[in-house]
């Protein structure tokens, strides 16, 4: 699995532990993975990422590309 995927499978992870408290406003995500702030306009060639991203529909979020060194909580 590359770190593209599973940095991706961790904020879906997250999404859908906090989803109860996340789907009435807009969120920000944080991420060292610069194109992981894309995700939007990717095509999505395989199946594992179309079923990610249908988990993403219908809520409002943006994705906010942060150094790793600035990123340290998370790491």
């Amino acid at each position: 699995m590359s770190t593209y995927e599973k940095e991706c499978m961790v904020i879906l992870m997250a999404v859908d532990q906090w989803r109860p408290y996340l789907h009435t406003d807009e969120f920000i995500i944080r991420t060292d993975q610069r194109s992981l702030t894309h995700l939007d306009d990717q095509h999505l060639s395989t199946p594992w990422q179309q079923k990610a991203f249908t988990k993403l529909l219908g809520m409002r979020y943006k994705i906010c590309y942060r150094t790793g060194a600035s990123n340290t909580a998370v790491d």
